[in-house]
């Protein structure tokens, strides 16, 4: 009803914070793809520079027709979100092919090129761990998967019978498998309670909002009737005196209870308080959704009706007249079975006028109503 409407001036916040991005998993996992591509695509110049050429064949063989495709794939599969398991999959595969590319081609660089390939197939698998954008168990399977091939291609030598060299490399892959795991763990709980601040946070400013808005419409309201009150009156006025776009005018209506001084004198201000209550809910039943109440005074209400003519502001004013005194309350300073009424003053909409004007034009016309005997409504 009227008392629902909004408060003249928006004052909502625009502060809210972004909620988690569903395609921020994604971004991160495109970027670390790319990047992974231009990688084993800048390596070739290394392998180039240092294997001779039946090693380089390898080489290229395992950067362009292995590492590159799956890369390629996995970035395909980013684009669909939809296949959450299959993008995961590729993507980990992915990254286990090229570190084990790097590691497989580090067998055949000559030193000190090969100790330098296999500890950049340790960075490979680090940076995985801790950058690929997977989920906690595929990362899990990535590291582990990768460490184990790891230490088979380097103790093997890739060789038969195996070689059964560079052992030491077996207790440092270990270690970086260990600390890349630790270290994606530390990341997720950061994240998680970062995440956890953001969700506290953007409750407490949504409540901070429901809580402001509250105040705004208390501060609007009248306590007693729950209809607006002066201050929402005059915000309205002030909003039309800023506004460039010419009024059309309103339709205004002034409501008096008649004789409410001696209704309180007698029955007490109890009773004059509950006998407002029933007079404004019969006048906003009888009124639309979008009519605005306003208490004016003591026992003087406002009633803007935007878009009536004269012949229906007219109507209304009867109807709400009529509408209170069949409330039949009986009025206790006129005694002989009189009961409560209404006087209205009309003010019907001018184009061009002011809402200031039109509540002044009606409050004239209800000073006509009381003198020429109340209960009945004036132009």
């Amino acid at each position: 009803m009227t008392d629902q409407l909004p408060i003249p001036h928006d004052r909502r916040t625009s502060d809210a914070p972004d909620s988690a991005h569903p395609m921020r998993g994604a971004g991160a996992r495109r970027r670390f793809l790319i990047g992974t591509l231009l990688v084993n695509l800048a390596a070739l110049s290394i392998d180039f520079a240092v294997l001779d050429a039946p090693h380089l064949a390898f080489a290229l063989g395992l950067r362009l027709l292995l590492v590159t495709p799956l890369v390629l794939l996995a970035l395909v599969l980013n684009r669909r979100p939809d296949d959450r398991a299959m993008q995961s999959a590729v993507q980990a595969t992915a990254v286990v092919a090229f570190a084990l590319s790097v590691t497989a081609i580090g067998q055949f660089a000559p030193e000190p090129f090969a100790g330098r390939y296999m500890m950049a197939a340790l960075f490979v698998i680090f940076a995985g761990a801790l950058v690929s954008a997977l989920s906690w168990p595929a990362t899990k399977i990535m590291t582990v998967t990768g460490t184990v091939l790891y230490i088979l291609i380097t103790v093997t030598g890739l060789r038969w019978p195996p070689a059964w060299t560079n052992i030491d490399l077996v207790g440092l892959c270990i270690v970086t498998c260990v600390i890349a795991l630790r270290a994606r763990q530390r990341k997720d709980a950061q994240i998680a309670e970062l995440e956890a601040i953001r969700r506290s946070d953007a409750r407490l400013k949504r409540d901070l909002r429901q809580a402001n808005a509250a105040l705004e419409r208390l501060s609007a309201t009248d306590a007693l009737t729950g209809v607006f009150n002066r201050r929402y009156l005059d915000e309205l006025i002030e909003q039309e005196a800023a506004s460039i776009v010419p009024s059309l005018g309103q339709s205004v209506l002034m409501i008096d209870v008649d004789h409410f001084k001696l209704f309180n004198d007698h029955g007490g201000h109890a009773a004059g308080d509950r006998c407002l209550q029933q007079i404004v809910t019969a006048v906003r039943r009888n009124l639309r959704s979008c009519d605005v109440v306003v208490r004016y005074g003591g026992e003087e209400f406002a009633v803007v009706l935007p878009g009536l003519d004269e012949a229906e502001l007219h109507e209304t004013a009867e109807r709400l007249c009529h509408a209170v005194s069949d409330l039949k309350i009986p009025h206790p300073g006129l005694g002989g079975g009189r009961v409560v009424t209404i006087s209205v003053g009309i003010a019907p909409a001018i184009p061009a006028e002011t809402l200031a004007d039109a509540i002044q034009r009606a409050d004239q016309s209800l000073y006509r109503a009381k003198r020429a005997g109340r209960n009945r409504v004036s132009v």
